[in-house]
């Protein structure tokens, strides 16, 4: 049975001079999937680097296509934030997820599967085991930066628990505009009918109101959509950005685990050479303690290369963090003000339009232009010669007595 699935058309730019060899904009076509193949290679890559997020995963409605758009859209953003960074843009599986047509590229997949087992060995679960166990015993290296990337933590912990709180609110602001929407649709449909029930200009007046209302609940949902566009979704944006950071001094925080826990295992494996070394009888495990140690310590050499490099660069991508992060910030709450602005403004011209028609209603209630001309003319008495009753009958319709004369002689 076929499955049914969305290829993702989306555009890439990169600022990078000569990118791939493409200049302007090129498009690719692929899977979800593909993309999280890529995401994930590049973490394992290039540990310690802020990978750009990706837009979630979502059970139901996937084929949506208000849904497909925006995860396009979410798609196209990730990539360009690889492709305009200084390291991830050169990343080997980049390459093959821009360039390769459908064949290369599943046989890249699992090319880059294969390389995955191969470094998962038998003897992974041993250091698994070991990673663990100077973790609880807290027996790590120890280096001048130290200080530096727990403030970082600390910061970082802390932005992301300011953000989130903003976040929340923000949402609670974009629900409350669409409930204002809804509000006002039904406030306007109120006064419509309200104004129905009025035969007058008053009642004219007050439909002009519901029509009013029923505009400015269009202007408020289209509001709350630009809020989230705008400024919701771009501080849940922010948010997984944090999350991306955290992750990367996650990665530097493992690799100095690795790296204790490799300095352990060469002290054991010199205590083992200096227990055979010199000891008669003992020349074949000295030799095998000789061999264990070398190869001991040239892991232990390149954990420690690969500790110092993450570190780098998760400092490197802390400042690229801030740098970047001013620009973002400054420009989502500016478009965040623009926005109230420019609704406040529309607000108050719809609601100034309608005064000049409430302003011209007469509450005295004039009669209208027929009603004039009828008015000067006398009242013709009519005599009942039933009855010792003599009244006047005006020509206006009967309106809760008014216009009628009736007296009574003695």
């Amino acid at each position: 049975m076929n499955k049914k699935y969305t290829s993702y058309k989306v555009n890439v730019y990169s600022p990078v001079p000569n990118f791939l060899s493409f200049t302007g904009n090129f498009s690719v076509l692929r899977r979800y999937s593909d993309f999280a193949w890529l995401h994930d290679s590049l973490l394992k890559e290039f540990p310690g680097a802020v990978v750009p997020p990706l837009p979630e995963k979502q059970a139901v409605a996937r084929f949506n296509p208000e849904f497909i758009e925006q995860r396009r859209i979410g798609l196209e953003r990730f990539l360009r934030r690889v492709a305009a960074h200084p390291e991830l843009y050169e990343a080997v599986c980049f390459k093959h997820f821009l360039q390769a047509d459908d064949i290369q590229f599943a046989m890249a997949k699992r090319e880059f599967s294969n390389a995955e087992k191969n470094k998962t060995s038998k003897d992974g679960f041993r250091q698994f085991f070991l990673e663990t166990k100077t973790t609880m015993k807290n027996e790590l290296v120890r280096s001048p930066e130290d200080e530096l990337f727990e403030s970082i933590t600390q910061y970082v912990t802390s932005l992301e628990s300011q953000m989130k709180t903003v976040a929340t609110h923000t949402s609670v602001l974009v629900r409350k505009g669409k409930e204002v929407a809804n509000g006002l649709f039904e406030f306007g449909l109120a006064f419509t009918l309200l104004g129905q029930s009025e035969a007058d200009s008053l009642g004219g007046a007050l439909t002009q109101v519901g029509h009013t209302a029923d505009t400015l609940s269009v202007l408020s949902a289209e509001q709350a959509d630009k809020e989230a566009a705008k400024f919701e979704e771009p501080l849940i944006d922010y948010i997984k950005l944090i999350q991306a950071l955290k992750h990367a001094l996650h990665k530097r925080q493992e690799k100095r685990v690795s790296y204790s826990t490799y300095l352990g295992t060469v002290a054991e494996k010199q205590n083992q050479v200096h227990k055979y070394h010199g000891v008669f009888g003992k020349e074949d495990k000295a030799a095998h303690a000789n061999i264990s140690l070398q190869n001991a310590q040239a892991a232990c050499e390149a954990a420690r290369v690969e500790y110092i490099t993450v570190s780098q660069r998760v400092l490197r991508e802390v400042d690229r963090f801030k740098r970047e992060k001013e620009q973002a910030m400054r420009q989502t709450v500016m478009d965040y003000i623009m926005l109230q602005i420019e609704y406040n403004k529309r607000m108050e011209e719809v609601w100034s339009s309608l005064v000049p028609q409430l302003e011209a209603v007469n509450l005295d209630g004039p009669p209208a232009e027929n009603e004039q001309n009828t008015a000067t003319t006398p009242a013709e008495p009519v005599r009942d010669t039933g009855s010792n009753i003599e009244f006047y009958v005006s020509d206006r319709p009967m309106n809760t007595g008014l216009g009628q004369k009736e007296e009574v002689s003695a």
